[in-house]
């Protein structure tokens, strides 16, 4: 750690951006096996689909006891050896290490024949991705000012597509050639390497005033506009994840496509997630253009390409379609995490941050373990239709939410957007 006395990562906007942004392509080269080739790791090994489903919704559990993680975050300075001593840092740091540690461990555990220990191997995993993640919000909270977080959440979005990008393909390549162990070491060691960035950061020895923890911040959640988020936030991680969990499954199994080619149309999504994290960010920052309008036109997108991937998608246009998946995928995700981090009282940033995030999750895990709870007695494009008319119910959950915000406008969203 260096010293508090010289300039940190965190001082700068570049150095936010530097940080964040790296924090977040680590998730994604996470997420670039997870939710890419886990399940079909699973399959080749003869995974039953009532095995994907129990696993893709036992992994939710973790990400929801981030509500308890954030708080913990907030309340109690943690000091370990080599991490430093803080709020945020040390827990940053002890997260990635749950990561590797759990990482290496699974690739010498048989998925299927073994099942049960690799599902506890896998939600070891989980439980540090949840430490990690829950706690760089509320860092990002802590040090970015009003005006720079729908910039920064973009950064963090795109970081996370540009992992998705890089490693899929790579991934696919190094499974057909090497196997499926040398994943799980190369995902392991990925991990420890925004630790060395963690170390030209430091934390100041008291908090912002403005940022001292308190139970009252709970206080706001009990109200009805954050219960009509709540539902959105649930709506919309259903449809998305739901989707998202079988796009792969239905490239390899529904139309044909090897491991590699998977990959390659994998890294094509992440693409599209640069892309829609990009566009989304830009428009975010449009003084004439509302997070309220941005939301209705991702849904509406988000229910167009659920459709075609029902009703035309191939061999010959699956790239196309995974492209333009990926684009909805991070906008939507960037509408989320938006509203989730205006909505955030600072006083508890990444406890109430992590709740609505754990509200989500909840969707995520609903979606997840329904959708691949199906594959083996419903035909994938049917399931893609299911999902596609969940989704309209975030139309007027949106509408909701901007009359909400037109009765008591919240200075933060005005601070990011036109709304």
């Amino acid at each position: 750690m260096i010293p508090s006395s010289l300039p940190s990562l965190t001082d700068s906007r570049n150095g936010r951006f530097l940080l964040f942004g790296f924090l977040y392509f680590t998730q994604g080269a996470i997420a670039a096996y997870v939710l890419i080739f886990n399940n079909l790791y699973l399959r080749a090994f003869g995974a039953a689909a009532w095995q994907l489903s129990l696993l893709n919704g036992l992994l939710v559990v973790p990400f929801i006891l981030k509500i308890g993680i954030g708080v913990l975050s907030d309340k109690v300075r943690l000091r370990l050896p080599l991490f430093g001593a803080g709020h945020r840092r040390p827990y940053i740091s002890l997260g990635l290490l749950l990561i590797s540690i759990g990482g290496i461990a699974a690739a010498f555990v048989p998925p299927v024949e073994m099942y049960p220990l690799f599902v506890l191997m896998a939600l070891f995993i989980a439980l540090g991705l949840a430490l990690y993640d829950t706690v760089a919000d509320g860092y990002a909270i802590d040090v970015t000012p009003a005006e720079e977080q729908g910039q920064i959440q973009g950064v963090m979005v795109v970081g996370r597509a540009l992992g998705v990008v890089i490693l899929a393909s790579i991934y696919g390549r190094i499974i057909a050639m090497f196997g499926w162990t040398v994943i799980f070491v190369a995902v392991a060691l990925l991990t420890l390497t925004p630790q060395i960035l963690m170390r030209f950061t430091h934390e100041p020895a008291e908090r912002a005033h403005a940022q001292e923890f308190s139970w009252e911040a709970l206080r706001s959640l009990w109200r009805p506009d954050i219960f009509r988020f709540s539902l959105y936030a649930i709506v919309y991680s259903v449809a998305i994840y739901g989707a998202n969990a079988i796009v792969a499954l239905f490239a390899n199994e529904g139309l044909g496509q090897s491991l590699v080619a998977v990959g390659d149309v994998a890294a094509l999504g992440g693409i599209g997630m640069v892309m829609g994290g990009a566009a989304a960010t830009y428009l975010i920052r449009r003084p004439t253009i509302s997070i309220w309008q941005q939301g209705v036109w991702t849904a509406a997108a988000v229910f167009a390409i659920l459709l075609l991937m029902a009703l035309v998608a191939n061999e010959n246009n699956i790239m196309l379609m995974f492209v333009l998946w990926g684009v909805c995928l991070s906008a939507s995700e960037l509408i989320y995490i938006t509203l989730a981090m205006a909505k955030a009282d600072r006083r508890m940033g990444a406890g109430q941050f992590a709740i609505f995030m754990a509200i989500s999750n909840i969707g995520v895990g609903l979606g997840q373990s329904a959708s691949t709870s199906l594959i083996d007695t419903i035909d994938f494009r049917w399931i893609f239709v299911g999902l596609a008319v969940i989704n309209l119910l975030l139309f007027p959950l949106l509408a909701m939410m901007r009359q909400d915000d037109e009765r008591e406008p919240n200075p933060l969203l005005t601070a990011v957007s036109g709304s």
